[in-house]
């Protein structure tokens, strides 16, 4: 029984160059942390922006892959389940080539015998409902994906610097009004048996029991700088100090 760690939206690349020095230093000691780990689960917007260029790998993130595929190496299985920001890694990707397990969509994931449900958490509340039923279909739609594709890599990246900005001021004003509805997804979940219901999105850290489950929200790597840990019995909420 090895122990599980959960973390989401450390938003690489979307700071200043002396935040992201000092993030990416504390996200490296986190990983450094974990590797005699048996599971590491990132639950979305690991990157604040990630399309599958195939033969391109931004260099702001290049050193945060080579210590995810040491992860690997050291028989760590890594997850990765895309955000709003970063849904773009397919299978095939970069990510999946040095061994981490893609995910697009939520899943069950048993860990230890316990049921676990989990995802970036983004579209999954029904205010959510133009984000899921507009821009989603609009996003995701497989002519899209082929006409980014055309768009050169740097402008691609500058794109996403002014998108990414108003997306989190628009997400930040509207996380409170969204707690609440995570947390009732969570307890409809947890009613179906499930164990755990875990998600990021909201940058809020989150740990609560809930009729006989838990729910609980990783929160941020870039402002709380927290993270979830289960040592195959209970989930246990921490904030990274180092």
């Amino acid at each position: 029984m090895g122990m599980s760690y959960f973390i989401s939206d450390a938003h690489l690349g979307a700071e200043s160059q002396e935040k992201e020095r000092a993030k990416r230093e504390k996200l490296l000691s986190f990983l450094d942390y974990i590797s005699s780990a048996e599971n590491l689960f990132i639950l979305g917007d690991f990157f604040d922006f990630w399309f599958d260029y195939k033969t391109v790998i931004f260099r702001e993130y290049f050193d945060i892959l080579c210590k995810l595929a040491e992860l690997v190496q050291k028989g760590v299985k890594v997850h990765f389940f895309g955000g709003n920001h970063d849904w773009w890694a397919f299978e095939g990707s970069i990510l999946s080539e040095i061994g981490i397990d893609v995910h697009r969509r939520p899943a069950e994931i048993i860990i230890d015998g316990k049921r676990f449900f989990m995802g970036h958490g983004d579209g999954i509340a029904p205010s959510d409902w133009g984000y899921r039923n507009l821009l989603v279909p609009l996003l995701r739609n497989r002519v899209s994906i082929f006409l980014f594709r055309l768009v050169p890599p740097p402008m691609a990246w500058w794109i996403s610097r002014a998108v990414s900005s108003t997306s989190k001021l628009y997400t930040q004003k509207r996380n409170l009004r969204l707690e609440e509805e995570y947390r009732e997804f969570a307890a409809r979940k947890i009613a179906e048996n499930f164990d755990f219901v875990v998600f990021g999105h909201l940058h809020i850290p989150i740990l609560e029991k809930i009729d006989g489950g838990v729910y609980a929200n990783c929160g941020d790597f870039f402002q709380n700088f927290t993270y979830l840990v289960f040592d195959g019995q209970n989930l246990e909420l921490k904030r990274w100090e180092r």
